[in-house]
């Protein structure tokens, strides 16, 4: 804002504009004409230059491209690894990349390759940070790929394993709402963060409120989905911040020893996995 690109000439057209990020146009947002404005506070933005498309690719999935220079290219997937995909992932709001396919997993690009031989550390804000070269020894096969996280935690005092559950949902993050909330979900959320048990499911916004869309209601997870959008669940809700999900997280024990005569160092061997144990 404040004119950060300059002020502009000509009437000021819109005020107050509030869109929840699902719109096709600005104009589809909620605004007014009218407004108590000058030049000086004139909006701006700042573009994303990474993008992902192909066959079944979504806002957290799919064949990587970056802007350079008014055209979009794909990425050669030499040297590509989760490193790279982590930095693509951050740079699309997600916190994290669940894994970096390459091959042309999404299937495969048109126009040119712009990156090859990428090598992030991990922490660069940009995928056009990281060290690469623009060599054309490759082929639209071997266009690389990613596969983002789509939940993460927030919140006053939140950590890796416990605070508000926010969701990433066509570009957007938002929060769900506590009504029917209980372990079996906080579970789902546990284990799609690496977790192998919930410890709890707090309601009420325990970890504060969140802002944006309230994407989820009325979810019902028996325990064994493995993702929370895989649960029975409402779009629509009759929710306020105030009632923001949260969970807390931890490790149980992922192997026992069961069976006749079984003792603490001996019998048969089970493991515990997707939230079933097994032989």
């Amino acid at each position: 804002g404040r004119a950060a690109y300059g002020q502009g000439t000509g009437p000021i057209l819109m005020d107050d504009v509030i869109c929840l990020g699902f719109e096709a146009e600005l104009q589809h947002c909620s605004l007014t004409s009218r407004h108590d404005c000058h030049h000086e506070e004139d909006a701006s933005v700042s573009c994303a230059t990474i993008r992902l498309r192909g066959d079944h690719a979504t806002h957290s999935e799919g064949r990587v491209e970056v802007l350079q220079n008014g055209v979009w290219g794909t990425v050669c997937d030499d040297d590509w690894d989760i490193n790279d995909a982590t930095v693509v992932c951050r740079q699309l709001g997600s916190p994290h990349a669940l894994s970096a396919p390459g091959r042309a997993a999404y299937g495969q690009g048109t126009g040119p390759i712009l990156m090859d031989n990428v090598e992030c550390r991990g922490s660069e804000a940009k995928l056009q940070q990281c060290n690469f070269t623009t060599s054309r020894d490759c082929g639209h096969d071997e266009d690389a790929s990613v596969s983002c996280a789509t939940i993460r935690l927030r919140g006053r005092y939140a950590t890796d394993s416990e605070g508000r559950v926010e969701v990433f949902r066509e570009g957007v993050w938002g929060t769900v709402c506590d009504d029917d909330w209980d372990i079996n979900d906080a579970t789902v959320v546990c284990r799609q963060l690496g977790y192998s048990s919930a410890l709890s499911a707090p309601g009420r916004a325990a970890y504060g409120q969140g802002t944006g869309p309230i994407l989820m209601d009325d979810v019902r997870c028996v325990g064994f989905e493995t993702e929370l959008q895989d649960c029975l669940l409402s779009r629509r809700h009759d929710c306020l911040h105030a009632e923001d999900a949260s969970v807390s997280c931890g490790f149980t024990a992922t192997i026992r020893l069961r069976g006749e005569h079984a003792t603490h160092s001996e019998g048969r061997v089970e493991v515990f996995q997707n939230g079933v144990w097994g032989t």
